[in-house]
């Protein structure tokens, strides 16, 4: 993506999350290869809720889908890649075949990229919703120092898991 966003000529603004340094991704042998701007990339294919999140929100996506698998939700996984431009296309067809969506991320609910897509769906795809999009985002506080704080604070796969099972309807099970 950092290729892709120097070879455009407009200007981009690049951001990682430092954690995501630690981890290691599939990346094609081609020579020269770039990650299209604004097209995002289904990771993991579902049929019973997508999620929906960038940066290290994906992780911890993936990590929930694995636990939703088990018991039985086949979860879609969407990484957007790039906010703007926002690939709703692709978050679109997804929630028209799961008729489901749960948006995480790394941020806080009020005026954040989960709150965009929950309007757009709302606006755009509203039919083909089952329940209502739900968000899963860091708690609306400012960002504790202490560590045991601060995982109380953040996104992770527990949180995910219950916000998906809520909108299967599968939440005391």
């Amino acid at each position: 993506m950092l290729k892709a966003a120097i070879k455009n000529p407009n200007p981009v603004i690049f951001l990682e999350n430092e954690i995501t340094y630690g981890y290691s991704f599939d990346v094609p042998n081609i020579e020269d290869y770039t990650v299209p701007l604004g097209k995002a990339k289904i990771v993991r294919s579902g049929s019973d809720v997508t999620l929906v999140s960038y940066s290290i929100g994906v992780k911890f996506a993936l990590d929930a889908a694995e636990k939703l698998a088990a018991e039985g939700i086949e979860a879609e996984v969407i990484d957007l890649r790039t906010i703007r431009p926002l690939d709703m296309d692709t978050v679109i067809a997804s929630e028209q075949k799961t008729n489901r969506v749960v948006c995480v991320e790394e941020g806080w609910s009020t005026c954040s990229v989960s709150s965009e897509i929950s309007a757009r769906l709302m606006e755009d795809a509203f039919d083909y919703l089952d329940a209502p999009v739900l968000r899963v985002t860091n708690e609306n506080v400012p960002m504790p120092y202490a560590a045991n704080l601060e995982k109380l604070a953040v996104v992770n796969d527990d949180k995910i898991v219950v916000a998906a099972r809520s909108v299967c309807y599968k939440e005391g099970e």
